[in-house]
Order: C-alpha cells, then structure tokens, then sequence
C-alpha cells in the first residue's frame, strides 16, 4: 500500500481539480462525508450525543466546518472550536473553508474562538463532549506546535473522551513521522484520498490510533500513481508480500533457489549462527554453506542437518582476520554473503569484518550485515561506501545510534528520517528495527513494516529476521524488496506465534516453525 506526504497529496488534489475539473469544494464535502459515517458510528448508542470539532484556519479546518454541517443535520449537538480568528479564513486557499464557515454560522452551530472563549470555556466542552474531533493543523506541519495550537492539543489530551483525527493527528508531520513537539493522541485517524506516511512511521503511529483512508472519490488512475516521480513508500501488506514472494519453478533445483553463504557464530553464541541458517532455509534458499568455528559447526549439525558447514579456526573462540582465505574459498557460487549474528566484539572479530567488507569491494556478491559486523563497524562505516554490490545492514536503534552517530533518542524521534539519511549516505539498504520497521533503499524508496508484535523482543529474533532476508536474496530478490519481505515475515510469523504461545512465550526458533506457515497462506 503506497503512503505519500502531504506535499505530495497537495500535488494530486491540484491534478484533480486543475486537470479533471473536481471542485475543490466538493473534495472537502466527500472528505466530511467519510469523517462523518467514523463519527456516527463512534456515537452509536449516545442518547443525546455531542460532538465538539476542533477546526484550523485552513483546509484542515475547512473539513472540520463541513463535517459541522452534516453532524449538525444528524440532530447532533454540534459545537466548532476555532484555534484561530475567524477573518483568517477570508479569500485564498482558505476560501473553501470560510464559506463552510459562513455556512455553519447561518446554521445556527456555535462558533468559539479559543482566543475570545478562553481555556475554561474550551476545556469544560471538551470534557462535556462524547467526541472530539481534531481538525486543527493537518498535513502540511512542518515546524513545532506553538501558542494557541499547543494549549489546544494539550487541552484535547487531557480532557477529551474519545478523539478522531482528520487526515493525520495535528503535531504529527506527515512525511515522516516526527512529532512537532507535542501531538493530538487520536484513538482513530480518517485519512483523506492517500494513506499519509507519518500514520505508519514512529512515532507518528503511536499517536494515529486506529487508521481509515477515504479516497473522497478521486480518479483511481491518480491513486494508483501516488508517490510518482518523487518517490516515497509503502506499508507492506498481504497483497504487498504475496506479489513480492519469489517465483518457484517446476523445473528447479537447489541451484534455481540460490547459495547463501553464512559467516556467524562464536564459541559464546553458537545458537546465532543455527538461527540464521534455518531461517534462510525456511525463505526458500536452495544450499546454505556455513563458515564457522568448530564448535559452532557440531550446534548446526544438531539443529539443521541441511546446512553445509566449512571450518575456520578462528581465536579466542571468535573469528578472526586469518578466516578470510577460507571464507574466499565460498565466495564463488555464493549468490548472498550474510556475516555478524553472534561472531562477538572482540579484536579479531572486527579485524574479520573489516577484511571482509574490503573483499567485498572488488566482488558483486549481495552482502548483509547484521548484529556483532555492525558494532565492528561502528567506528568506520565509511568502508561501505566502497562495497560495489549490494549492501543491507540490519541495525536496532542502539547499532544505528553508533553506527550513525546519533543518541539512541535522536534516532526514535524520527527512524525513518534516519534511515534514509544512512542509505543515501552509504549506499546502503538500512533495515532498521523497530515497533514497526522502516526499509530504505539508497534511492529515496522506502517500505515501512507494521507486521509483528512485542513477543519478537527476545534474543535471536533478530538472528532469524538476517537469515529470511538473505534467503530472499539468494533467490534473486532485488535486496530492498527482499529486506521489506523478510522484515513482513518476520513479523507475521511473530503475530503467528503469539496466537498460540502468547507474546510472553515465543522465543526465537519458533519462528522458524511459523515463518513457513505464512509464506503457505501467502502462496495459496
């Protein structure tokens, strides 16, 4: 499902109506008509329902004034807020707004201006109220909440009893998620025309509640084409997942599906190396050739018979840059390399990783690096801009924060933003994990992956998530949809999983059980 901004929603409105002739007028009219059935249905069963709407000086706002009208000719006691004076709606882009205003006025709805009102009038109808309705800011925010705005939303926040947001809660910026300072904490989000990005991104999402896109009745050619030539992104969804999955041919072998190539594991975290391994089987990869330590070789054996186990002798227990010879030996044929879940942080880790992302400049194997090849990183991800082939790193925001720079708060405050940067930078696939994962490509495209659940916070998840992604690429996946893919996968086989075993009680391999039982609903 695409997701845009609200710059890039502004672009196809002004399409609409420059180009097809859609009044604009009649777009805020479709857009009340869809907020209204939302707010009807929260007020079913009230026997004298009141609805208090918070409206902006803009189109926003305008929507608010519309959805006045029609709650108003539902006998629904009705009462508008306006944040600002009423003379800033006259004329320019705020002219569909005002003449709803003027509308509601001769309707007889009450008008308060919070300015003259003050905030004991506006907090006790607020409170009095069944509903409020927050159509204050919308989607155009692009700097923090002040003055009046900020009382306001903090006035909803406190005292409100139930909230929908028009088109995106009014603080939240729409491209990407960033709270502006402070936010409107909806229990339900009616977005207009196109999903906004900012409803699925954090922390944006914790404030959107549940979320309803209404198309307000635009061509489907100008749905279907959002996003465009500036980008932007998707929240993967069954259908999503289901054409992304890679073709299985009949006339196959395990050649057809791909070679992955497994540098993981120490002799203090064997169980990370088994992990990936499986998982990369469960995804379809057709030969997993695991380079490990002794010791981690006999836990594989146990575990997964299937996977071809090459020594490396290692030190102190961990890989060191002396394994390179043995690990170039593999490379040829390998249609994937994935290396770090569980090597350690010790010297001759970093010394391995460090030799083998140069390798890999002079190679065009696809390269994943995850866990402990990241940490080994963290001093100088300026290495992988010399990576010819493709590159995905699978950092949480601790990994990110060192990798990036960053203070783990700065990077929560706007993951997406942060990812972006990172891939632009290092031309690099970052799939950062989070409550919902954001994937961005080194080109601007971006996947955002709501799929999953808290029972996935546990040790190895994050094991299993690197071996789906690279088994997706071993089956020739182009590497961004490949790490959206197994990022959904991932957190669907987690969702899975909890439905039997709670959330509290799943732990990492039995995402391997569950991991195939999506892929055969998917595959249906």
């Amino acid at each position: 499902m695409k997701t845009v901004s609200g710059g890039q929603m502004r672009k196809i409105e002004e399409v609409a109506i420059n180009e097809f002739g859609i009044p604009s007028l009649l777009l805020m009219e479709n857009a009340a008509a869809g907020i209204a059935k939302h707010c009807l249905n929260a007020l079913e069963g009230k026997s004298r329902p009141s609805v208090a709407i918070l409206c902006g000086t803009g189109n926003n706002g305008g929507d608010g004034f519309a959805l006045a009208r029609l709650l108003h000719g539902q006998n629904i006691e009705t009462t508008v807020i306006l944040a600002g004076p009423a003379n800033a709606l006259k004329g320019g882009p705020a002219r569909d707004a005002a003449l709803y205003m003027g509308i509601v006025k001769k309707l007889g709805v009450p008008i308060l201006e919070f300015s003259q009102a003050g905030e004991e009038a506006t907090r006790a109808c607020i409170a009095q109220s069944d509903l409020a309705v927050d159509a204050l800011l919308g989607t155009g925010l692009d700097r923090d909440v002040r003055g009046d705005f900020l009382r306001l939303i903090e006035i909803i926040n406190k005292y409100a009893k139930l909230v929908i947001s028009v088109d995106i809660p009014s603080g939240v910026n729409s491209e990407n998620g960033r709270v502006m300072g402070c936010a409107v904490k909806a229990a339900l989000t009616v977005t207009l025309g196109c999903a906004k990005t900012g409803l699925y991104a954090y922390p944006g999402a914790a404030y959107a509640g549940a979320v309803r896109i209404d198309g307000i009745t635009l061509p489907p050619a100008l749905l279907s084409a959002a996003g465009g030539s500036d980008g932007g992104g998707a929240v993967i969804t069954d259908s999503d997942a289901r054409l992304m999955l890679p073709p299985r041919p009949s006339r196959a072998n395990k050649g057809s599906f791909g070679k992955v190539l497994l540098l993981a594991g120490s002799d203090e975290m064997p169980g990370a190396a088994a992990l990936s391994a499986s998982a990369a089987y469960a995804a379809g990869g057709g030969l997993v050739v695991a380079c490990v330590l002794p010791r981690v070789a006999s836990v594989i054996n146990c575990t997964q018979r299937e996977v071809i186990t090459r020594l490396t002798g290692g030190e102190g227990g961990e890989f060191c840059k002396g394994d390179m010879a043995a690990v170039e030996k593999e490379m040829n044929g390998a249609d994937v390399i994935l290396a770090g879940p569980g090597i350690g942080r010790g010297a001759g880790a970093a010394g391995f990783v460090s030799a083998l992302v140069a390798v890999c400049q002079s190679r065009q194997v696809p390269l994943v690096l995850d866990a402990d090849a990241l940490f080994a990183l963290a001093g100088s991800p300026d290495v992988l801009r010399g990576v010819k082939a493709p590159c995905v790193v699978t950092p949480h925001p601790g990994e990110m924060g060192r990798l990036a720079g960053l203070s783990i708060k700065e990077i929560l405050d706007c993951p997406l933003e942060v990812a972006l940067g990172f891939s632009r930078k290092y031309n690099v696939v970052t799939l950062l994990k989070d409550a919902h994962t954001v994937i961005a490509g080194p080109g601007g495209g971006f996947f955002i992956n709501t799929s999953g659940n808290n029972a996935l916070s546990k040790a190895g998840t994050g094991d299993v998530l690197a071996g789906l992604v690279a088994g997706f690429i071993a089956q020739g996946m182009d590497v961004l949809d490949a790490s959206a893919l197994g990022a959904y996968i991932h957190g669907k086989a987690g969702e899975a999983a909890a439905l039997e075993r709670s959330r509290y009680g799943v732990n990492a391999g039995d995402l391997l059980e569950y991991a195939p039982r999506v892929l055969r609903a998917l595959d249906s």
